[in-house]
């Protein structure tokens, strides 16, 4: 079967011939059709992810079908979503000292089959195409972690989601419209400000704007009632001073680097909620495509590539004008 393999972060990965694989108990073998892209992925090829392993066959989304389970063979045939979460745990409030996120160390789903364990596969959901589906688990339940689980969004709730344009703030966006809220975004686009108005949004600011935090406040003068964010750095400060009474500010990511120094004034006196996040668990990963089938959410993809074109959908995984999810079409 082929895979794209990283050998070495020196070169750029290629697609190999690897031996056919064979589930064992506890486990299912997936013929993928299709996989998506995360930014993950990329720094992964850079080097600059931690605790990388080579050589290793990337990818952490994927849809396909099930080829081979010994312990269920009526599973036999279904087309599935798997979870990128491995190994979360039993704790729901975090991760276990042997999570990891499939795609490094374990083989991910740039390949035509792959392995997980069976409590890592789900039902597509009916009314996605295999590529929708693959553009969901590693950003959509990241997302659904921080908006749902941590933020616990609520109807008419004021929530301001930073750096729109990327896949996880996408979803983002698109769980809290489904929840009934009043969605703001920042970006550097105002290009993708107005995608994400189509998708539901209220209104958002370019945050490379001077003084962009008052044309945040001129256009919800309400305040927020939640924040979610991927970026830190020197924005974060901003974000802290935006927040209503009793407000939630949730973060995952620090592209951006590190906060500033902040009053604590701005954070005791108003009760507020600071909620570090990352990826959640196959319980959550569940609850996420009942919320999507339910309220027929799709995923919004920005490019499709077959996997022989993967240095082009590499290339535009980190390209300034992408909107939404690269996938490879493996099958």
């Amino acid at each position: 079967m082929r895979a794209l393999v990283l050998e070495s972060t020196a070169e750029t990965p290629k697609i190999i011939e690897k031996e056919t694989l064979s589930p064992s108990p506890g486990f299912v073998k997936i013929r993928l059709h299709a996989a998506g892209w995360n930014r993950r992925d990329y720094w992964i090829t850079q080097g600059k992810y931690p605790l990388i392993t080579l050589p290793v066959t990337m990818g952490s989304d994927g849809c396909g079908f099930v080829e081979d389970c010994p312990d269920n063979p009526d599973v036999i045939g279904q087309e599935v979503v798997i979870c990128p979460s491995m190994n979360w745990g039993e704790n729901d409030l975090h991760q276990s000292s042997q999570f990891h996120i499939l795609g490094m160390p374990s083989d991910g789903t740039f390949a035509e089959e792959i392995i997980v364990p069976i409590e890592n596969i789900f039902p597509k959901p009916p009314h996605l195409t295999v590529e929708q589906s693959a553009a969901l688990p590693l950003a959509g339940l990241t997302a659904w972690r921080a908006v749902i689980s941590r933020a616990k969004l609520k109807e008419k709730e004021n929530i301001l989601i930073t750096g729109i344009g990327g896949s996880t703030a996408i979803f983002a966006l698109q769980f809290a419209v489904a929840t009934g809220a009043n969605v703001f975004v920042t970006s550097s686009s105002t290009e993708k400000i107005e995608k994400a108005k189509l998708l539901g949004a209220n209104g958002g600011v370019l945050y490379t704007d001077q003084a962009w935090e008052k044309k945040i406040k001129a256009i919800c003068p309400l305040g927020f009632d939640v924040i979610i964010d991927s970026a830190g750095g020197a924005g974060f400060g901003h974000l802290v001073k935006l927040l209503n009474m009793g407000g939630r500010l949730v973060f995952f990511g620090g592209t951006q680097g590190r906060w500033p120094s902040i009053l604590p004034q701005y954070l005791f006196f108003k009760q507020v909620s600071l909620l570090a996040s990352t990826m959640g668990s196959p319980r959550e990963f569940e609850e996420m495509l009942h919320f999507i089938s339910t309220n027929k959410i799709i995923p919004v993809i920005d490019s499709i590539f077959p996997l022989d074109d993967y240095p082009l959908a590499l290339e535009r995984t980190t390209h300034k004008d992408r909107f939404g999810k690269v996938v490879l079409q493996i099958d």
